[in-house]
């Protein structure tokens, strides 16, 4: 009589490590959600950072077609579904915000506010001010601390901000 092969494994241990790969996924996924949301953040920041140094950059350049002069106000805003010039300094028919983003190759409509949970949209607002350099003011919208995260998270006072 031959013996039967008894080489697999019995439903008592595969249940065990099921069990095992459940505890692991609930102890591990708030941590994973937490560095998704991170990361998310870090994107808005640095396309804030761009946009920001795209339209101080050319209203340096002294061969630009169009500055920003003293008083004078540009705003970007930036929201899940992509951003939009709202406001934008016009001289002769030409935008500044329009030249500056072109020049540096960003596209407005394509920068997507990607945070969920700290703010849901953001904004940015230049004002050129009498040395030749502009004078920022940001907004965050998406809850009751969405400023203040957003601006921590800048690295900015609150004085710096405003709301929507």
């Amino acid at each position: 009589m031959k013996k039967m092969n008894n080489k697999g494994f019995s439903l008592v241990e595969l249940i065990i490590v099921i069990a095992i790969m459940a505890i692991l996924i609930v102890v591990l996924a708030p941590q994973y959600l937490k560095y998704v949301e991170k990361s998310r953040n870090s994107t808005d920041l640095q396309n804030i950072t761009e946009i920001k140094t795209a339209l101080e950059v050319y209203s340096a350049d002294p061969d630009a077609v169009v500055g920003l002069p003293n008083g004078s106000t540009v705003e970007i805003t930036i929201t899940a579904t992509g951003g939009n010039i709202t406001q934008d300094y016009t001289d002769g028919g030409n935008s500044f915000a329009a030249l500056a983003l072109q020049e540096t190759d960003l596209t407005v409509t394509e920068i997507k506010c990607s945070s969920k949970n700290k703010w849901t949209a953001y904004k940015l607002q230049g004002t050129g001010n009498a040395q030749g350099g502009i004078d920022w003011k940001y907004a965050a919208d998406g809850g009751t601390n969405a400023l203040t995260d957003f601006l921590a998270a800048l690295g900015v006072s609150s004085a710096s901000g405003y709301t929507y």
